[in-house]
């Protein structure tokens, strides 16, 4: 997934926290303002507090590419609050005082975490300085000579424990941020390694292959009697099938990857899904089934020309159409597609797969979709695959953020119904008319 596409699914998971955190501050202030604890700090810059979290939270949510800059921001904004109320009731000799110094001093730590989770840069210098504000903090009100009583058994044990726990929760932090660092490049590297890998066995097994596929083609122009057609057909099948087995073990191993990216351009759907039938309607018609192509133009638009990945997009059909023809003993296989409205103007990609083959048992459904899993229906020859066409269809499903359901029962076909959403069209500029 690219970079800028994780940082916007990051920004939509830190946006409803901090709604909270809004939610809860004002609460906390309303609670403490009734007991009298708050101090005048906190009585002119709490309900700022509250505004700022709920003001990110909006942000996040409307700007989730903003995740930096406004977690930056509003970090640095509270770090200084905290210090302000610290620095405040660190002056009073009372229990409200010391009161105030304990409860906000224990929120600094998650500044610091909050850092180090939401920043790609700066976490460690945001919580160094913050952590060194505090220094001078303590420092400064010890050379200003503290009121009696401040430096009591019970202060000094409290800004001890400050000084000595806050850069030990900014260190592990960072080792732990390192750690992942490293964890992430050796995954990475990892995966680009299986990649070379699987790059290479799939070339040094494709070139024998296509040699394969040439003889047999050159076998079936000299050979022209019923028993050498039959065995020149088995040995495109086992040959056909080789070829998707590799291409599916190929791409469930690149969906692993996590730098896995989309490649979008503008596809003419009608085509590309006709062309998916046209291709496996030998496949049907050796089974003797009927393959069915029914591509509508919905009221959300034509289907001619969207912004797809077609490549991922003609595997998924192609695996969803494979699978049907595969546990359908006879009958039909039908592919429906269409283009559906959503709320705001957004339209979806509706593709429907359907057979009258042998069904799902609704007990085994939730299985289809794991890796190197194939049901078997009881009195059915055993199928043959590598198990891995609808797992890399599901994959395929959720990195382009779409969803799929089944529809199936035992002795009545099933019916695969899949959604993917579209980006929107861009706006069509209206031409003037001429003067003249």
């Amino acid at each position: 997934m690219p970079d800028t596409d994780t940082r916007a699914l990051a920004a939509r998971r830190v946006a409803p926290l901090c709604l909270l955190i809004g939610l809860g501050s004002a609460l906390l202030l309303l609670h403490d303002g009734a007991a009298g604890l708050n101090l005048g700090w906190e009585r002119r810059f709490g309900p700022l507090l509250a505004v700022l979290y709920l003001g990110t939270a909006l942000l996040l949510w409307w700007r989730p590419r903003w995740l930096d800059a406004v977690m930056g921001t509003t970090l640095a904004c509270t770090g200084a609050y905290f210090l302000g109320v610290i620095q405040e009731a660190a002056r009073l000799d009372t229990p409200e005082g010391l009161y105030a110094v304990g409860a906000n001093a224990q929120f600094m730590p998650l500044i610091y975490v909050g850092a180090f989770v939401t920043l790609r840069r700066g976490a460690v210098w945001l919580s160094g300085a913050l952590y060194m504000a505090l220094v001078a903090l303590y420092g400064a009100l010890y050379l200003t000579g503290p009121p009696d009583g401040l430096f009591t058994q019970f202060s000094i044990h409290m800004w001890t424990v400050l000084l000595l726990v806050h850069p030990a929760c900014i260190l592990a932090l960072q080792h732990i941020t390192a750690l992942r660092g490293r964890l992430g490049r050796a995954e990475r590297e990892a995966h680009a390694g299986k990649e070379r890998f699987l790059a290479m066995l799939s070339h040094e097994i494709r070139s024998p292959l296509q040699t394969m596929l040439g003889s047999i083609d050159l076998l079936a122009l000299r050979l022209h009697d019923e028993p050498a057609q039959r065995a020149i057909d088995r040995l495109r099948r086992s040959a056909t099938q080789l070829e998707a087995h590799l291409r599916d073990v190929t791409e469930y191993t690149r969906l692993e990857n996590p730098e896995w990216q989309l490649h979008e351009e503008d596809t003419d759907l009608v085509a590309l899904i006709r062309d998916v039938c046209d291709q496996l309607a030998p496949l049907a018609e050796h089974k003797r089934l009927s393959l069915r192509c029914e591509v509508a133009d919905a009221h959300a638009g034509p289907l001619s020309l969207q912004r797809v990945d077609p490549v991922r997009l003609r595997q998924i059909l192609g695996n969803l159409v494979t699978n049907a023809i595969k546990y359908t003993p006879d009958g039909t296989v039908c592919v429906r597609a269409a283009l559906v409205g959503r709320a705001q103007g957004h339209t979806d990609l509706r593709l429907e797969v359907e057979d009258s083959g042998i069904g799902i048992d609704p007990a085994e459904l939730h299985r289809i979709f794991e890796p190197h899993v194939r049901l078997e229906a009881p009195g059915n020859e055993r199928v043959a695959g590598s198990g891995l066409g609808l797992a890399v269809v599901q994959r395929l499903v959720q990195r382009l953020g779409g969803r799929i359901l089944v529809d199936s029962l035992p002795g009545q076909g099933s019916r695969f119904i899949l959604t993917l959403p579209l980006p929107p069209a861009p706006p069509q500029r209206q031409s003037r008319p001429a003067v003249t």
